[in-house]
């Protein structure tokens, strides 16, 4: 029924319309408590376990918001956040949906390992017959997509190295965690922030290779509870410095 929704909301509303319609349903069930355990929005219920009060935190893919409204209000007045949002029209509701978060800055940028102009691409039109607002990435070789979009590149260790801590870290940019992560692998070094990543297939294996030889314990979501990352699982990972356990 959702994806049926999702269908006809983007057939008779402009994308501006048809994003911000999505984004307020999805901030509705939250505060509905719908989704606790549902794979898609599970992780939105356990970030005040991931940060607290005063956390510096940085949403990487911030999307419509749905991560970075929620971490704003855990990190409060003596907080900060960073979210992070390359595409246009995406990042125009994602400013209206932030309008009231005081302690947010949203930086107009795809994170890599090189500066300057880039192409990002969305091809869920044609293979679910709408706009999946998650699903943005990076045009590279070879690559296809339904709608186009022209963003600014930066690298994260320059754009956040005037920065004295980073308490924690939300990437989902669909294929270029690896990428993003190992740009800002002395950052990681140096903050030991905790980390929510999105991945998948081969990069799966990499980003966990990478975090475990940074010191990193891994885990996904079991009904609420953080769990070890079991071999097969495609959740999204929590990595925690040892440190911190």
């Amino acid at each position: 029924m959702n994806r049926l929704l999702h269908k006809l909301l983007y057939r008779i509303l402009p994308l501006g319309g048809y994003l911000q319609t999505v984004s307020a349903m999805f901030f509705l069930s939250h505060r509905l408590g719908i989704g606790r355990h549902a794979p898609a929005t599970e992780y939105t219920f356990h970030l005040d376990r991931l940060m607290r009060a005063g956390d510096l935190a940085i949403d990487i893919g911030a999307n419509l918001g749905y991560y970075a409204r929620l971490m704003s209000r855990i990190a409060g007045r003596n907080g900060h956040v960073y979210a992070v949002e390359p595409v246009a029209p995406i990042r125009r509701v994602l400013e209206r949906n932030l309008s009231g978060c005081g302690n947010v800055d949203i930086l107009p940028y795809a994170l890599g390992a090189a500066e300057g102009e880039i192409r990002m691409g969305n091809a869920t039109v044609r293979t679910g017959g709408y706009f999946g607002t998650g699903q943005n990435f990076v045009m590279e070789a070879g690559a296809e997509a339904d709608v186009e979009f022209t963003a600014e590149m930066r690298r994260g260790s320059e754009l956040f190295g005037h920065l004295t801590r980073i308490d924690f870290i939300k990437c989902d940019v669909e294929g270029y965690e690896v990428v993003i992560m190992e740009e800002m692998r002395p950052l990681l070094e140096r903050f030991r922030p905790t980390v929510l990543i999105e991945t998948g297939g081969e990069n799966r294996d990499r980003i966990v290779a990478l975090f475990t030889e940074l010191g990193y314990d891994a885990y996904t979501l079991h009904r609420g509870q953080e769990i070890p990352l079991r071999a097969g699982s495609k959740k999204d990972i929590i990595f925690r410095p040892k440190k911190k356990r």
